[in-house]
């Protein structure tokens, strides 16, 4: 199970019981609005909101379950993914699961809480950011976007992405983490996907909504098999010298 979805799902049952209600963390949909419009503005709400928000779909307006089916998850996560990345500024990289509600799928998406503060609609000012409140998505006022950047902050050099978009064998190739288990004293997962969970856990690698993911800064460097594939940060590379001798006048040897 993601992590996020820990979160998740407590949110949705507390939502589901009686009276039910929509959240500021949670807002469920019977499926995906035609109003491309409308669904970037809840997706610039809910990464402005503190801890970052869920969209489900698959239960209908009464909170009564509807499912999904395979076609709805493809289309739906496939637009939600285009608008967090060409909708809104900063973009928003999105994570997605299905789970079985009282024996239904429903499709959870994971909006994160971006560091980056105000999401606003991309092309548009500042004041074209939203939020959440009372469970509904609206726009924020001054006062509101002033807050927003008082909670703003540069993301670390750590967690920047320091490689273009990779498939997931491609990540598991480029970065020893079961040497890093191993150091820590960990058991290995036996899984590819179990593998790539603790490395996003670790912020190791950054996914992508549509599949595999980017390297991040400290995915490189603690565990890239080889520096000299990340151009950047190929000259971060330890250096060994063997001189001949007390001085640096001979070198012996010299190894990477």
């Amino acid at each position: 199970m993601k992590p996020w979805l820990q979160r998740a799902l407590p949110l949705l049952e507390s939502s589901l019981r009686p009276p039910r209600h929509e959240l500021n963390e949670l807002d469920w949909k019977s499926d995906l609005s035609p109003d491309k419009k409308r669904l970037t503005e809840h997706l610039s709400a809910m990464g402005n909101q503190a801890g970052g928000g869920f969209l489900v779909f698959g239960i209908k307006n009464t909170g009564d379950l509807g499912g999904v089916t395979e076609a709805d998850i493809e289309r739906i996560v496939n637009q939600l993914s285009n608008l967090g990345r060409d909708g809104v500024d900063p973009s928003l990289t999105l994570d997605h699961a299905v789970e079985t509600i009282s024996g239904v799928p429903a499709l959870f998406v994971h909006i994160p809480e971006s560091p980056v503060k105000p999401v606003h609609l991309r092309g548009k000012s500042l004041e074209k950011a939203f939020i959440r409140s009372g469970g509904t998505t609206r726009i924020a006022s001054r006062q509101e976007i002033g807050n927003l950047m008082l909670q703003s902050r540069t993301p670390n050099w750590e967690e920047l992405p320091c490689s273009t978009l990779q498939t997931e064998e491609e990540l598991i190739a480029a970065l020893d983490a079961k040497t890093i288990l191993e150091m820590l004293g960990r058991p290995t997962p036996g899984e590819a996907s179990e593998l790539l969970q603790w490395m996003e856990i670790e912020q190791f690698i950054l996914r992508d909504p549509a599949g595999g993911g980017r390297i991040t800064n400290l995915g490189v460097m603690a565990a890239a098999r080889k520096l000299g594939e990340f151009p950047d940060l190929s000259r971060k590379a330890v250096r060994v010298i063997v001189y001949d001798g007390v001085n640096k006048a001979v070198t012996k040897h010299e190894q990477e």
